[in-house]
């Protein structure tokens, strides 16, 4: 066995989760094999191996912080089981780790809920907080050019309030219980890093058209589907939009 592929069979074996064989894609023979085997029941290994999924389980804590704060024990620690056992938590890019932890997150809680609205809440202003300090408002006469191609902001979100948003925030600083789901309108909350304080509601038409922006379309598309280029502007004035062929966007 060479150090390299030695290394690879550490690596795996720390990382795998139970019942999986990190081994079956490397060529061992019996005996390198049999040293492995012998390896992983050692302490040394065992050590190595908690010590590993602490650290990981610790940055996936620090990433969706907030969110994971507010679940119920048990299902926040099947969570983190998950996400560890799947790899995550081991991303040393703090916002890379959390857009795809909360976005786990989300897919595992129940729509609608408070812990959802809190959910992309927190990953709405992590988003806009990276983005706050390189944002330059684009350009407007590009809207003018064919074809116009636009999309979502990387650095822009949104998250829906099932009533009001005071009571939630509120409970969530005081760290109390969330309030019932309420079965008023729907408050949506834009999150872009161009946007005083980095959010504010947003519009019956703002909301529209974000849901609308799933991926990229022309200008002219969006206009026929009765969306307002003023709108399309402003949201793009405050980084909630982006031009698809700007050399920073996704």
């Amino acid at each position: 066995m060479t150090l390299l592929d030695f290394q690879t069979a550490l690596g795996r074996l720390v990382r795998a989760p139970d019942g999986s064989d990190p081994l079956r894609s490397l060529r061992l023979t019996d005996h390198e094999r049999t040293r492995l085997d012998s390896l992983i029941r050692s302490a040394g290994y065992r050590f190595t191996v908690e010590v590993q999924r602490s650290w990981c389980v610790g940055r996936a804590t620090s990433a969706g912080y907030l969110t994971l704060s507010i679940l119920p024990t048990d299902l926040r620690t099947r969570l983190l089981d998950e996400w560890t056992n799947s790899g995550g938590g081991t991303s040393s890019f703090f916002a890379a780790e959390a857009e795809t932890l909360l976005d786990f997150i989300a897919a595992h809680i129940p729509n609608p809920s408070h812990e959802l609205t809190v959910c992309r809440l927190e990953q709405a202003t992590l988003r806009a907080n990276e983005g706050v300090a390189t944002f330059i408002a684009p350009d407007p006469v590009e809207l003018d050019r064919s074809p116009c191609l636009l999309g979502r902001g990387r650095h822009a979100g949104i998250a829906n309030f099932h009533g009001e948003p005071h009571p939630v925030v509120s409970a969530l600083l005081a760290h109390k219980p969330l309030p019932p789901v309420s079965s008023i309108a729907e408050v949506t909350v834009l999150f872009a890093p161009g946007l005083d304080h980095l959010c504010r509601p947003a519009s019956a038409a703002e909301a529209d058209l974000w849901q609308a922006l799933t991926g990229l379309l022309e200008l002219t598309e969006l206009l026929r589907r009765g969306h307002h280029r003023e709108d399309v502007a402003a949201m793009l004035q405050c980084g909630a939009l982006e031009y698809a062929n700007d050399p920073c966007a996704p």
